[in-house]
């Protein structure tokens, strides 16, 4: 009868006691310097978020009138272009505000609420700042519509469209006037003896009511004049009461994680050294 030899199994590669207990003479040999340095990382992390300048985030809704959505957004993005370079006079001349309000603004972001392809459906867009003093948030969306109605383009628009406005609000009253005469004409003639028999009778009804159409239209022409801009503000810059950074967790975790990222290079490297010295 043949023996069966028994084979024993291959051990494992890795011993994951051996590796637990050098962990723990690793620690226990650098767990002060750990310590100490992530105390440091911590320190480095309150230390910036004190020094660090609060920042504050608002935001401003618009509706383009005369330009389309992507058109508008275009001359936004060239802002945020011009501020990120420090071309900060040149933003300032279109702002028409001075360079000093500028310094305190640290980015502009432009995104669209819709999205729409169609140049004739004006949606809306939003454009996000993140300045140093909230105190000059109004004055900033004073100089960004003023730079949105006074380019030479959109001022020609503008008068255009106003003059159209005009001619078709005195279109309308014209054919209210003369609407007018003709009902008077009309009541006039229903009053007088003996014209009842073979004149056209008109209904004076549907005149009033051409009348009150008219009027209607008038009524939305000089509303549209006199509310007429490049664009109309949807939602002004709010203030906001705290800032979006620094935070102060947020900073005390960086510090807390980059003290530990370094103290685990200095300790790797100063037990190398002791393998090495061995």
């Amino acid at each position: 009868m043949k023996q069966v030899k028994l084979i024993p199994a291959p051990a494992d590669d890795l011993d994951i006691s051996a590796l637990l207990l050098q962990a723990i003479s690793f620690l226990r040999q650098y767990g002060k310097l750990l310590l100490i340095v992530a105390l440091l990382g911590l320190l480095a992390g309150f230390a910036r978020y004190l020094k660090t300048p609060n920042l504050y985030t608002s935001s401003l809704v618009l509706q383009p009138k005369i330009l389309s959505e992507p058109e508008q957004i275009a001359v936004i993005n060239n802002w945020c272009t011009l501020l990120q370079k420090k071309e900060r006079p040149v933003l300032a001349k279109q702002f028409n505000v001075a360079i000093p309000l500028l310094k305190k603004v640290e980015s502009i972001t432009v995104e669209e609420l819709q999205k729409s392809y169609d140049p004739k459906n004006f949606t809306a867009f939003k454009v996000s700042v993140v300045v140093r003093d909230t105190a000059i948030l109004r004055p900033l969306q004073k100089g960004m519509i003023y730079a949105l109605e006074n380019s030479e383009y959109i001022k020609d628009k503008l008068v255009s469209r106003k003059k159209i406005l005009g001619s078709m609000t005195q279109t309308v009253q014209y054919e209210i006037t003369r609407l007018n005469n003709l009902q008077q004409m009309v009541e006039t003639s229903i009053q007088q003896p003996g014209n009842t028999g073979s004149r056209v009778m008109l209904n004076v009804s549907n005149i009033s009511a051409q009348i009150a159409d008219l009027q209607e239209k008038k009524l939305n022409y000089e509303e549209e004049l006199s509310f007429l801009s490049a664009v109309n503000v949807l939602q002004n810059f709010y203030t906001p009461v705290h800032p979006t950074f620094p935070v102060l967790l947020k900073q005390l975790t960086l510090g807390l994680c980059g003290g530990l990222f370094l103290g685990m290079l200095v300790s790797f490297y100063l037990h190398y050294r002791r393998k090495m010295a061995n």
